[in-house]
């Protein structure tokens, strides 16, 4: 058994790129661009970064999209359906789960929006001020903090620089998306969360 989960957030344990990308859509209809749900996803999924640089958002269209972000993911961001349990179930097996994210101070209020505040060891966010993943420097100050040892610690994302994080730190990882696997660095690749939990246990 993984005993040590290291979970980002985003896309892995909420399922928030459809609330973002209709955010953002509505933002770019509002500066004339009609541009289709699946443009922006996949622009999204890279990074919001990419997506801003992509459609030539500039600051007053990006701050106008983050405060619309805000309110609306509180209501409708929900974690995938599978992820409360599991947390759960590795935490009554005297496991620990872990949030490695770029996201800032909204983390908390929608792990909370969900009653999911008490199921994280630690919750590393933009704020804590280390570098962004791929860079393994947040997974290795976990690993140090809490007497990681590598064979049981695994890192879970749904992108290709979550899962390099993991490998540069030297642990294994998992990459939750339908991809072959010999397309990744990840140890482990998934398309469904249910398939999550025979990994971990």
């Amino acid at each position: 058994m993984y005993r040590h989960v290291i979970w980002d957030f985003d896309g892995t344990l909420f399922d928030t790129y459809p609330v973002m990308a209709n955010v953002l859509q509505e933002t770019l209809r509002s500066q004339g661009q009609n541009v289709a749900i699946e443009s922006i996803l996949e622009a999204m999924k890279i990074s919001a970064k990419t997506a801003y640089e992509k459609y030539g958002l500039d600051a007053d269209a990006i701050s106008r999209f983050k405060e619309q972000k805000a309110q609306t993911e509180l209501k409708a961001a929900q974690p995938f359906k599978e992820i409360p349990q599991l947390c759960r179930s590795i935490q009554k097996h005297d496991g620990h789960n872990y949030i490695l994210t770029h996201r800032g101070a909204s983390t908390f209020k929608l792990l909370q929006a969900n009653g999911l505040t008490g199921i994280f060891r630690d919750v590393v966010t933009a704020e804590r001020g280390f570098a962004r993943k791929p860079n393994p420097a947040a997974i290795q100050y976990l690993m140090k903090h809490y007497q990681m040892e590598p064979a049981e610690t695994i890192m879970i994302g749904d992108r290709e620089l979550d899962v390099q994080s993991g490998h540069q730190a030297g642990i294994d990882s998992c990459l939750v998306a339908d991809m072959p696997a010999d397309q990744t660095v990840a140890t482990y690749v998934v398309s469904d969360m249910k398939d999550l939990a025979k990994l971990i246990f």
